[in-house]
């Protein structure tokens, strides 16, 4: 790529440690630590941590030419895990160059170490160590923040350099250096404003520069006013889809969706939930290819904070959508509100219960809960859903709640049944920890085991103490039946025998007032 094509964070980039700008007690400990430098030395690695844009990068890049090193860089984001790191950083920290053969000097850069972890990423942080411990070139490596607790290991090894974010008297300098070269007048006001907005981050500053005197040149407009009216004007994103989907050719479209004050995922979600409606069907995978374009941009920029990129995005979900659409002037009363949104409020909860299963299921195989959730999680719900015994299993391992079960299992009887198991389990278990006569595993423990027996036989228990529960209650009701019976009876014998008596009294009575007449 020649000069006049490269992107101006790439062709103002300094080529020796003099030209970085800001951070100069950071660059001063960065040349005493390269200088001092040998495969003896405690701290092998130089571990630079700062704000994106404050010159981690380019102090190194400055430093290799400065020093005519050739320098290889790896970023840890994308190449994260053990054999990985072992393959690349591994033979570019031994092997030699392909102009000095052995003896060629050479820097090895590591971008975003804090894109990697120890034990979630499969011995990462680990692999690096073993690298730098047999190290034979020095090793840089760049982070957000040092002091990450999954960095500790590497901080020990490591000569920590922190990167502040530039002052704006600082920035305003470059940009006004640029501008003189490209032969560009702004208004010293709007460089203030660029040098203001870019919050210490100078790559930003020069990309935001580099963006508005394209447009300038493109005459899209004769001032850094659209670069305010972008970052201060809020617009309705109902009234940007109306614009977007209407637009007449590219340049419209990119012109939509200025002042949209919105994240960018958000946006895009927006446009994707309601471009079919302007769209044909022979037209429609076209549109959507646009659309997935944009979001693998947008995937790259997260996971490479490398911002340049945006510029890419914004151009696929306006621009781009603009001149796909092949039916502009349809009428829509209202644009619809992102299913997938919607879609994260109202399963919250249901997220947060998979999280926490996620996190369960990390501690115990010993992975991140990113690969627990999108690797094994499914395997989870097969089992769950699967023979009863193999679910019990799977969720006393796991240790799931009924709350984490309800989240996973269609069947509500099978919930029943993991559950029983799972108490049944618990029982024998507390059974075997306090009998101390029968030194013996539990039949749980057996392999090969799928518990079904175990939940006949608990299930039967429990058939067993209701069966009796009812005779005792039948007996019972039958006996104070008898007994009403047998009072009743009494009762009636006693009348009998009462009136009885009272009979033969009135018979006394009658044969004496006989004998009387």
């Amino acid at each position: 790529m020649s000069e006049k094509n490269l992107p101006w964070t790439e062709l103002y980039r300094p080529t020796n440690l003099g030209q970085i700008i800001g951070n100069e007690n950071a660059v001063d400990a960065l040349r005493d630590w390269f200088d001092s430098w040998s495969q003896k030395a405690r701290r092998k690695v130089a571990l630079l941590h700062g704000p994106a844009g404050t010159g981690k990068t380019s102090s190194v890049i400055a430093l290799a030419k400065e020093r005519g090193y050739e320098l290889v860089e790896m970023n840890a984001s994308d190449t994260r895990n053990k054999d990985a790191i072992l393959r690349i950083a591994g033979s570019s920290a031994r092997e030699g160059t392909l102009t000095g053969g052995a003896k060629g000097k050479r820097i090895l850069l590591i971008d975003e170490v804090d894109g990697i972890t120890g034990r979630e990423d499969r011995g990462g942080v680990k692999s690096l160590i073993d690298v730098i411990a047999e190290a034979a070139v020095p090793i840089i490596c760049t982070a957000n923040d040092a002091y990450n607790q999954k960095l500790k290991a590497l901080r020990k090894v490591s000569k920590v350099i922190a990167y502040y974010p530039v002052h704006k008297e600082s920035i305003l300098k470059v940009l006004k250096k640029i501008t003189r070269e490209q032969k560009v007048v702004l208004k010293a006001e709007n460089l203030d404003f660029l040098a203001e907005n870019a919050q210490g981050d100078l790559r930003s500053a020069i990309n935001d520069l580099e963006g508005t005197v394209l447009q300038i040149k493109a005459g899209l407009t004769t001032d850094i006013e659209l670069l305010h009216t972008y970052r201060d004007q809020t617009k309705d994103i109902q009234k940007a889809l109306v614009d977007l989907f209407n637009s007449q050719n590219f340049i419209d479209g990119k012109r939509s969706i200025d002042g949209v004050k919105m994240k960018y995922d958000e946006l895009l979600l927006w446009i994707f939930e309601n471009a079919y409606m302007h769209t044909s069907d022979e037209q429609l995978a076209s549109t959507y290819e646009t659309l997935a374009s944009a979001d693998r941009f947008l995937g790259r920029i997260r996971r490479r904070q490398n911002w340049k990129l945006l510029a890419y995005f914004f151009d696929l979900v306006s621009g781009g959508v603009a001149v796909e659409v092949d039916k502009p002037h349809r009428q829509i009363k209202q644009y619809t509100f992102p299913s997938k949104i919607g879609m994260y409020a109202q399963t919250r909860f249901s997220r947060a219960l998979r999280d926490s299963i996620a996190s369960s299921m990390a501690e115990k195989t010993h992975v991140s809960k990113g690969s627990a959730r999108t690797d094994s999680m499914y395997l989870v719900k097969q089992v769950l859903n699967g023979n009863i015994g193999d679910a019990a299993q799977m969720a006393y391992w796991l240790e799931l709640d009924e709350n984490q079960l309800k989240s996973l299992i269609e069947n509500p009887e099978t919930i029943r049944k993991i559950k029983k198991i799972m108490k049944a389990y618990d029982e024998e278990k507390i059974k075997h920890q306090t009998s101390m006569d029968e030194l013996k595993f539990s039949s749980f423990d057996d392999k090969g085991d799928d518990w079904s027996e175990i939940l006949l036989e608990f299930e039967k228990k429990k058939e067993e103490q209701l069966a009796e529960e009812k005779r005792l209650k039948e007996e019972t009701k039958k006996r104070k039946a008898e007994e009403r019976k047998a009072k009743k009876a009494a009762e009636k014998k006693a009348i009998k025998e009462a009136q009885k008596e009272e009979s033969e009294k009135k018979d006394k009575k009658q044969v004496s007032l006989d004998d009387f007449l």
